[in-house]
């Protein structure tokens, strides 16, 4: 008899299953006739993915699933259309309706999800950039004014010095004229 079940991965106490197709006297990890989904019960809600299409096959052919492969089974409505398909609806719509309805809606809801964030951070880095400027402008034309300042501050200084130094060198200059032309006098 086939079985669909669980089989075990992952390490000590961070346990993740593939949901597979496998003999029913296999061992619980063995060899498997088919990989149809996974199931990661550690993150809440818990994870799982099971391909809709190789699993009403598998049920149709007479598969059995284990209780907890039954309970993510009836979780994602496999149970529902299995029933539909017995009573005579086409498997191709039936896994259109799960794949197309379900996938498309949440592929728009991305889709929309990531124009918004795209258009978002537009917006944003536009802002932040002029903001920026802003900044940098406003500390460049006060960095300038303090530069100018401590400049205009020095050469006033300089011209200062100079002026004194030139008093004494004239002054120093006049002595010494004074002093040669007083000593010529006396001679």
């Amino acid at each position: 008899m086939v079985r669909i079940r669980l089989s075990r991965t992952g390490k000590k106490r961070q346990a993740s299953y593939r949901v597979v197709v496998a003999d029913s006297k296999s061992p619980r990890d063995g060899r498997v006739v088919e990989r149809i989904g996974y199931y990661n019960p550690m993150p809440d809600p818990a994870e799982y993915r099971i391909d809709e299409e190789r699993a009403l096959y598998w049920l149709s052919v007479g598969a059995q699933p284990s209780d907890a492969v039954r309970r993510l089974l009836e979780k994602q409505g496999t149970y529902d259309r299995l029933t539909r398909l017995r009573a005579g609806e086409s498997f191709e719509n039936l896994v259109s309706e799960f794949t197309g309805v379900v996938v498309g809606a949440v592929g728009t809801a991305i889709e929309t999800a990531e124009t918004a964030v795209e258009e978002a951070a537009e917006t944003d880095v536009a802002e932040t950039a002029s903001d920026a400027v802003e900044e940098v402008v406003e500390t460049v034309s006060e960095t300038a004014a303090d530069v100018a300042e401590a400049i205009s501050e020095t050469v006033e200084a300089a011209v200062e010095s100079v002026s004194e130094t030139a008093e004494t060198v004239s002054e120093a200059a006049m002595a010494a004229v004074d002093d040669l032309v007083g000593r010529d006098e006396e001679e």
